[in-house]
């Protein structure tokens, strides 16, 4: 009966463990930004998602079809997940999704900690005219939301086309990169 009791509470503390070591982290699709490049990869493709390239999957996030870039340190320690959107060449279409996409965070998060959505060159409410702003990287629309596991940021992005962009969201895993800059600060 001891035996059962102390398996009991092993296994209680054990599940307690890793449950506080998962919400130190951030978790992309239900999957917690922590281990190896490949292990959080092998989870993605677990979930659907088709490996196109060195730590670079396709799949769905949020109901879109996207490519999802994994970044790690020289160990292969994952510590941010970027989901790169559909490019677009219409504002309306663009503006929507990036105001979709920060009321959907909105909700989830709170309000964000920063939002910019200006134009840094002349402007005019014409679509075209607000897309060239894009490719001339004069368009700053952002939002991002400073939490204690780390970062979230939704970015309008230019792509390689002229007139042409996406949206992007970037998680920031905060102790994984803490990680990343004591390493650095020791090679310094």
């Amino acid at each position: 009966m001891k035996r059962l009791i102390t398996l009991l509470i092993a296994s209680i503390f054990a599940v307690g463990t890793i449950s506080a070591q998962q919400a130190d982290h951030f978790t992309f699709k239900g999957i917690p930004i922590d281990g190896s490049l490949s292990a959080f990869g092998n989870q993605l493709v677990a979930e659907g998602f088709t490996k196109v390239g060195t730590n670079a999957y396709r799949g769905k996030f949020l109901r879109n079809e996207c490519l999802i870039a994994l970044v790690g340190d020289d160990d292969n320690m994952i510590w941010r997940v970027a989901a790169i959107f559909p490019a677009t060449d219409t504002w309306s279409v663009l503006e929507s999704s990036f105001n979709g996409y920060v009321d959907l965070y909105s909700e989830k998060y709170g309000r964000p900690t920063t939002i910019k959505k200006e134009f840094t060159g002349y402007t005019s409410d014409y679509g075209p005219a607000k897309m060239l702003s894009i490719t001339n990287g004069e368009c700053n629309y952002f939002a991002v939301w400073n939490l204690p596991q780390g970062t979230i940021e939704v970015r309008m992005v230019k792509t390689e086309k002229i007139a042409e962009g996406a949206i992007r969201i970037v998680y920031t895993d905060n102790a994984n990169k803490e990680s990343v800059r004591k390493s650095d600060l020791e090679e310094i």
